[in-house]
C-alpha cells in the first residue's frame, strides 16, 4: 500500500501539470494571435450595446419587473449566459483543428495522459468566459445593472463562477460533439445552429410566460434558463431558501450532467481519434 500510493500521487502530479502546460501553450497561442480573441471578448460587448439599444426601453410586466427590476437588468444576464453559450462551440472547433493539423499525432507521442489535453482546453476556456463575464459587468453597470444584495464584490464573484460553470458544461458538450463529427468545417455549422437555438429559447431575453406555448415548455428545462435565473437571484439578493436555491440546483444538476456524460464521452472519442 506504501508504494502504491505515492505513484497514484505522481500520476496525479503529471496530470495537473500536463494539463497546465497545454492550458499555457493555449493561452501563448492567444497571446500571438490576438485576432482568436476579438470574438469571445469583442463580440459580447457589441451584443450587449446592439441588445440594450434595441430592447433596452421596452416596458414588461411580470417576472421582468419583479423584485423591482428593470427590463435591462433582467436582460443582461441573458446577454452574458447567450455569449457563453456561443463561445462554447469553439472548444470542439479548437479540439479538432489540433487533430486534423498533427498535433494530436505529436501529443501521443509525448509521455503524457491525452485526458490532460483535453482538461488543458477546457482551462483556456475557463480563462476567456471568465473574462467575457467580468467584461459584462463592468459594461452592465454602466447600463443600469446593479448588484442589490449581500456584499457586492462576493456577489459578482458568484455570477462570474455561475457563468464560468454553465460555459464550461457547454464547451465539454461541443467537445464531443465536434469530436463526433470530425470535419471542421462541417462542425462549424452543426455545433453552432443548436446553440443559437438553445439560446434564444429560454428566459435570456424574455420571460418564459412571453414565449410562444410551445417554446414554454422547452424554456422551462432549459439550463440557459436555469443559469439566468441563477444570476438574476444572486444580483437581486435571492435567498438559498427560496428560489435562488431552486435554480442553484437545476443548474448544478445541468452543469454536472453535461460535464460527466459528454466529458466522458469526449475523452473516449479524443483518446480514439489520436
Amino acid at each position: 500500500m506504501s508504494a502504491v500510493a505515492p505513484a497514484r500521487i505522481r500520476i496525479r502530479f503529471r496530470f495537473a501539470r500536463d494539463s497546465a502546460l497545454i492550458a499555457g501553450r493555449n493561452l501563448r497561442v492567444l497571446r500571438k494571435n490576438p485576432g482568436r480573441l476579438i470574438y469571445p471578448l469583442v463580440q459580447p460587448i457589441v451584443m450587449l450595446v446592439m441588445f440594450i439599444s434595441v430592447f433596452g426601453n421596452l416596458a414588461l410586466t411580470g417576472h421582468a419587473t419583479a423584485g423591482g427590476l428593470s427590463y435591462r437588468e433582467f436582460l443582461i444576464p441573458g446577454i452574458m449566459i447567450e455569449n457563453a453559450t456561443l463561445t462554447a462551440p469553439t472548444s470542439g472547433l479548437a479540439l479538432l483543428r489540433d487533430a486534423s493539423s498533427g498535433l494530436a499525432d505529436r501529443f501521443r507521442s509525448l509521455p503524457m495522459s491525452r485526458a490532460a489535453v483535453l482538461l488543458g482546453r477546457l482551462i483556456t476556456d475557463a480563462v476567456i468566459f471568465c473574462l467575457q463575464a467580468l467584461l459584462l459587468l463592468a459594461a452592465g453597470y454602466g447600463f443600469g445593472f446593479r448588484i442589490r444584495g449581500g456584499l457586492p464584490f462576493v456577489t459578482a464573484a458568484a455570477i462570474v463562477a455561475a457563468a464560468v460553470a454553465f460555459g464550461l458544461a457547454f464547451a465539454v458538450l461541443s467537445a464531443w460533439l465536434g469530436l463526433l463529427v470530425g470535419d471542421p468545417e462541417t462542425a462549424e455549422r452543426v455545433l453552432f445552429f443548436p446553440a443559437i437555438a438553445v439560446a434564444f429559447v429560454s428566459s435570456a431575453f424574455a420571460p418564459v410566460g412571453l414565449l410562444a406555448s410551445w417554446m414554454q415548455p422547452i424554456a422551462r428545462v432549459n439550463p440557459v434558463s436555469a443559469a439566468c435565473a441563477v444570476i438574476r437571484s444572486l444580483a437581486s439578493g435571492g435567498s438559498l431558501g427560496g428560489s435562488l436555491g431552486f435554480s442553484l440546483l437545476v443548474l448544478g444538476c445541468w452543469v454536472l450532467g453535461l460535464l460527466l456524460v459528454p466529458g466522458v464521452l469526449a475523452v473516449r472519442r479524443w483518446q480514439a481519434a489520436t
